[in-house]
């Protein structure tokens, strides 16, 4: 038990350590500031997968063999709060998925006695079915609000399931480059497995 504690620490000290290192540095790196803009998309189409309780709504972009990328949006939004940061990632050759969250967009439970969004516990275990049916082992996890609390229950749940994690206090769509660029540092820098 005291290796799993010690890898977690580790795990955590390197994330938060990406983060701020990210925050002092300049973004245009990985991502050119001649880059076009994307202001104006909008992502789709919207695929369904099944898992044990849950029929999730999710858009999917990039290469299937891609660094997976799980975007999880906030309580009050949805998928298409990543529509500027999507893009950036793809351009990276990053695969990006981005799920509507339990009760929202066209995300259905499956049946009553499903455990609902006041478990916390649910949503992160969303997180880990939806990573299941789509066949995705291992991932970086980036969320905002509820999204991030999502994306942390999830690593708690399966911490061998999630190479980087970021729980962001703004909106993507208010910083989308900075965004992306925190999430692209956590797939570069992640301790992947496959």
């Amino acid at each position: 038990m005291s290796g799993f504690t010690l890898n977690r620490r580790h795990f955590l000290t390197y994330s938060a350590a990406s983060v701020a290192a990210l925050a002092l540095t300049d973004l245009t790196p990985v991502f050119a500031a001649s880059e076009p803009a994307v202001s104006g998309s909008t992502l789709g189409p919207v695929q369904q997968v099944s898992t044990d309780v849950l029929d999730i709504g999710y858009v999917e972009a990039g290469p299937e063999d891609g660094r997976a990328v799980i975007l999880l949006h906030g309580a009050a939004y949805d998928i298409q709060s990543y529509a500027e940061v999507v893009p950036l990632l793809v351009a990276q050759g990053m695969r990006v998925v981005a799920p509507y969250l339990r009760g929202h967009g066209s995300t259905r439970v499956l049946e009553e006695q499903a455990p609902g969004t006041e478990e916390q516990n649910a949503l992160g275990q969303d997180v880990i079915d939806l990573m299941n049916a789509l066949h995705i082992p291992e991932a970086v996890l980036a969320g905002f609000q509820e999204g991030g609390r999502a994306a942390s229950l999830a690593e708690v749940l399966k911490p061998t399931r999630c190479v980087g994690l970021m729980a962001a206090n703004y909106l993507p769509q208010e910083k989308p480059r900075a965004f992306a660029e925190i999430v692209a540092s956590l797939v570069q820098n992640g301790r992947w497995r496959t």
